[in-house]
């Protein structure tokens, strides 16, 4: 009896501890279940801020950053709480019907919308605002909590910095005061777009860490979430890099790398690509050395290509092929990424396709949104062709241009032929930046001499080409004389074009030079071929080879204006004004003069990245990275 009642007691202790084994994984299992359904909720918020607030700061600079709900904060956390369900719940009924009423819940959205909204307030915890990402708000950011954790300060007006608490303000007036960590060029030079890491997310436009040129506006705000007698505060940085384009292939729309539109494939003896090829759909046959694919919603890969020593075929993004690289490299950060799989990012070419060659009317007033998208906005010097021989012939003879002076203030300038527009075989007319010619297809052209502007500005009281850097062509569509022609969609072989000459030493171009226009626009000669000294405070290391940056935004261009065609070297970035659609960008399809395809055995192409700020041209296209992150505590 003993030895059987001995028997039984350790029986019956085996179950019980074996119960309370079992009993203490269900209520681990129960914790780590309620967590992850926290975060759920928690990353359902955050991406629909993320996917929200773009649409919101480009309402509130087309609106010129006049106050309204329509944008302000409280407007874009109370759209992300609807889109994301946050105040979505069981119903009472239900719940009682399930038995579970006394149970722990797990869903956060047991809550009003309302409430859930005043869970999120500023770092100080003012309801319906931000704590943007200012000198203002040092005082904020100097806390315990805070400090040493937060990106560098922007400076701004007061105004602004008021207004940015209560809705999104993105603004050129926005900028870097002072050299903090972080940014590796002179801001004294470049307070605008300064030299910064990249962040470390999965959507490569960049590596983690690499240098790249940028802006980072921020704003804080912290999510208490849960109720006044259990809840968790957690404080987060919403981010808007503005980021020039500046790698060596960059696209809106697809593009296609690799062939000629002839079926010619690149050579890769002839053609070199350093850094990340971005589109918004890519088609690659061979990487040429780009060590990264960056795509908006889709990348083709034909055949297995290197990408940084890392072999990536089309099944990149299928399950565990993805999670196997993460796993090899040891990086989350992989060297082909989709910005529709990046979690809480969103990657928007700020892209108004044609509309970057034209200047809106000047009634009512540009806003700040067009004056931030457009190109011909932001160029200091217009050349505007007032009258033309004839309707027929649209050679200019009277033209109109509009530059800055020293002090940065409007000045104009008519040159009429037969009064005092001399030709090229007259007195004086081989001093002047602009004259006329045909091309050998017969085009009627303005033709733009680079290397007489200077001495042309300073001659007629003009600012140095420091401030008269981008230059706009067009012709003027006022109806204010008969001979010119409207201009179309796209150029027609009747209108007027423009010609780039004397352009090989841009060397006294100090900020570079910039030309848009939304006419067909030549090449002539050799272009920005001479070396310039590397500027002070660029982050550019010593010895590098600098030119004066420079960028052509036209409705075509074209190399060379007759029917010969010459070897044709590009080094540097090239993009397209295309946006979306189905259209098939290849970016090396260049054409001649005449409009012939050149062969591909006559193109060599080195491209790469911009290094620093030093090489933004005055006028560049524009996109916009937005991210989401936690501060985590220590």
């Amino acid at each position: 009896m003993p030895s059987v009642t001995l028997l039984a007691l350790l029986i019956t202790l085996s179950l019980t501890l074996l119960f309370r084994h079992m009993l203490i994984n269900q209520d681990e299992a129960a914790v780590a279940q309620l967590n992850l359904d926290y975060q759920q909720r928690e990353d359902s918020l955050m991406r629909a801020i993320v996917a929200i607030f773009p649409a919101k700061a480009i309402a509130c600079m087309k609106a010129d950053h006049a106050a309204s709900e329509d944008y302000s904060w409280k407007r874009i956390f109370s759209e992300a709480v609807g889109l994301s369900a946050s105040s979505e719940r069981l119903s009472p009924e239900l719940i009682e019907g399930l038995g579970i009423s006394a149970s722990r819940s797990a869903d956060v959205g047991g809550h009003a919308s309302a409430q859930i909204e005043s869970w999120i307030t500023s770092l100080d915890g003012a309801a319906e605002r931000v704590t943007p990402g200012s000198a203002a708000y040092e005082f904020v950011f100097s806390g315990a909590a805070f400090a040493g954790r937060m990106p560098p300060r922007l400076s701004m007006s007061q105004a602004l910095q008021d207004a940015d608490a209560v809705r999104p303000i993105v603004s050129l007036e926005k900028q870097h005061g002072s050299q903090d960590a972080g940014l590796l060029a002179d801001v004294s030079r470049y307070p605008l777009y300064n030299l910064i890491p990249y962040p470390n997310m999965r959507f490569g436009y960049a590596a983690p860490g690499q240098p790249f040129v940028a802006k980072r506006n921020w704003w804080a705000f912290t999510v208490n979430y849960g109720t006044s007698t259990r809840s968790v505060a957690k404080n987060y940085i919403l981010s808007l890099y503005e980021i020039p384009s500046q790698m060596p292939i960059e696209a809106s729309t697809f593009a296609s790398i690799g062939r000629h539109e002839d079926g010619t494939t690149w050579s890769s003896s002839q053609i070199s690509i350093d850094g990340t090829i971005y589109a918004k759909q890519l088609a690659v046959e061979g990487s040429f050395g780009a060590t990264r694919l960056a795509g908006g919603t889709g990348i083709d890969i034909t055949d297995s290509v290197s990408l940084g020593g890392v072999s990536v075929s089309n099944t990149f993004d299928a399950l565990g092929v993805r999670e196997q690289m993460q796993a090899d490299s040891g990086s989350d950060s992989l060297p082909v990424a989709l910005a529709a799989n990046s979690g809480r990012l969103a990657f928007l070419p700020i892209q108004p396709g044609s509309l970057f060659l034209q200047r809106p009317p000047s009634s009512p007033a540009p806003t700040i949104w067009q004056n931030y998208a457009i190109g011909a906005q932001r160029c200091g010097v217009s050349v505007e062709a007032l009258s033309m021989v004839s309707y027929e012939n649209q050679t200019p003879v009277r033209i109109r241009v509009r530059f800055l002076s020293p002090a940065a203030t409007a000045m104009e300038v008519i040159l009429e032929r037969g009064s005092n527009w001399p030709n090229l075989f007259e007195a004086g007319g081989d001093a002047l930046p602009f004259q006329t010619e045909l091309t050998d297809s017969n085009r009627s052209c303005l033709t733009f001499r680079a290397s007489l502007f200077s001495a042309w500005l300073q001659a007629n009281g003009g600012g140095s080409t420091e401030l008269n850097s981008s230059i706009h062509f067009s012709t003027s569509t006022a109806g204010e004389d008969a001979t010119v022609r409207l201009p179309g969609a796209s150029p027609n072989p009747e209108d007027m074009c423009v010609i780039l000459r004397s352009g090989k030493d841009l060397t006294s171009y100090t900020r570079g030079l910039s030309i848009v226009s939304p006419l067909r626009v030549y090449v002539g000669d050799d272009l920005n071929d001479v070396a310039a000294s590397v500027p002070a405070g660029s982050g550019l290391p010593s010895g590098s080879e600098f030119h004066p940056p420079m960028s052509i935004f036209a409705a075509e261009v074209r190399v060379g204006t007759t029917s010969f065609t010459r070897p044709i070297e590009v080094i540097g970035q090239l993009g397209t004004l295309i946006n979306g659609g189905t259209s098939n960008w290849k970016p090396l399809d260049i054409k001649s003069g005449a409009d012939d395809a050149v062969h591909a055995e006559m193109i060599n192409a080195q491209l790469s990245p911009l290094r620093s700020p030093a090489e933004l041209p005055p006028v560049h296209q524009m996109n916009w990275l937005v991210v989401i992150e936690e501060i985590l505590p220590d």
